[in-house]
């Protein structure tokens, strides 16, 4: 009996350090950043080399990756529209990507919930919401400038 209870000991104690591991930008992911034009919202990949993270871990990961590209836009770019004497603002949308083995080319998307699998960095608010808010937020924008040009 004491053998059971202290295989399950070590077992879970086992379990507890691999999910509670730490990962490293370079040796267990890499980041993939990418601006197209200055017109569109610019992309943030986390690419997950070996080992894929809990979704929760995965999420951590990208907030704290768009925070950071984020803060880099906000420092570089201080650009003025000239039609509309008004800041452009960048957004950047991040998401989660787990390397395929069996097909290099297609990498598979980590959801961080059922009905999410990316964040967006707002440049114009400078917050981090999900995708479903952010296109929220450019229904909101787009009326905005409706009314400002009427």
């Amino acid at each position: 009996m004491k053998f059971f209870f202290v295989s399950i000991f070590i077992f879970y104690f086992i379990a507890s350090a691999f999910c509670s591991r730490t990962f490293i930008e370079g040796q267990d992911y890499t980041v993939d950043f990418q601006e197209r034009s200055p017109e569109m919202a610019a992309t943030l990949h986390i690419n997950f080399i070996d080992v894929v993270p809990e979704p929760q871990e995965a999420e951590k990961i990208v907030k704290t990756q768009l925070q950071i590209f984020g803060d880099k836009l906000v420092s570089i770019n201080k650009v003025i529209d000239p039609i509309t004497k008004e800041p452009k603002y960048k957004n950047i949308i991040g998401s989660a990507w787990d390397e395929n083995n069996a097909d290099p080319a297609n990498p598979i998307k980590i959801k961080f919930q059922p009905d999410l699998s990316a964040y967006v960095w707002i440049g114009k608010t400078k917050t981090i919401v999900p995708f479903p808010d952010y296109m929220s937020f450019l229904k909101k924008e787009q009326k905005r400038l409706k009314k400002k040009k009427i």
